[in-house]
């Protein structure tokens, strides 16, 4: 079954989360996966003009914005320990710094101060330290850009950067990339190989950018892979037929 697409982008999930059954707070953790799966799936729906019926109700064919911040927190995870950022403040912003990013997005980008307004009511209820919050929204702010001109500071606003943009190169970016194409235009090989070769030169600056050493050495890493996909894919897609006279 086909259903039409909501008419609105931002549904009620991010408004303050309520108190759990018998008074206790709710975990911060699925408070922002709830805010976060709500307003993505519905903005998903709206980008792609349908939904697939499942189980669990409607579902977008691909929903870009939270399978990325699945990438960002893993990230997250993975990192903090590395360069002794506080995981529960990168790892929140993680879930959130794209909370009010909408897929069909036009003119001025302001989803960065706009998430970080919305820290608070998400969180309202939940077990996540109040004194955390101003470091949570300080690292939202300032994660936009694909290129730094000088490190970011302090260490969790850096390595929600560093989080972020890794989202954007190596394997899981590639399945994003692809999965989300076709919401936007339709999809060929061809272009697919255009856009991913003119892509290198930019994650060359996402990786060139990052601000904690060891995801200067991830980034590197998935950026040979990055190369590597494209040149494959170049040497597979190359007609021998063309340009050749008839």
């Amino acid at each position: 079954m086909t259903l039409a697409a909501p008419s609105l982008p931002w549904p009620e999930a991010l408004a303050p989360c309520s108190l759990g059954s018998g008074g206790l707070m709710k975990p911060w953790r699925q408070a922002c996966e709830e805010a976060l799966r709500q307003s993505s799936e519905a903005d998903a729906i709206l980008a792609w003009g349908f939904s697939r019926e499942t189980a669990e109700g409607p579902r977008a064919v691909f929903n870009y914005r939270f399978e990325h911040t699945l990438a960002v927190v893993r990230a997250a995870r993975w990192l903090c320990p590395l360069c002794q950022a506080d995981l529960e403040v990168v790892e929140c912003a993680a879930w959130l710094h794209d909370a009010r990013k909408s897929m069909k997005q036009r003119g001025h980008d302001a989803h960065a101060v706009q998430a970080s307004a919305a820290v608070p009511g998400i969180l309202e209820g939940t077990d996540f330290p109040a004194a955390k919050i101003p470091a949570v929204r300080h690292a939202i702010e300032r994660h936009v850009g694909l290129r730094l001109a000088s490190p970011l500071a302090p260490i969790e606003t850096a390595a929600l950067w560093d989080c972020d943009k890794l989202s954007k190169i190596g394997a899981a970016s590639l399945v994003h990339f692809a999965c989300i194409a076709g919401a936007f235009q339709p999809v060929a090989t061809s272009e697919i190989l255009r856009r991913g070769e003119a892509w290198i030169e930019l994650a060359e600056g996402i990786a060139s950018s990052m601000n904690t050493p060891p995801a200067k050495v991830e980034a590197a890493r998935r950026l040979a892979f990055l190369k590597a996909h494209y040149e494959q894919l170049r040497r597979e897609w190359n007609d021998p037929m063309e340009g050749r006279p008839s």
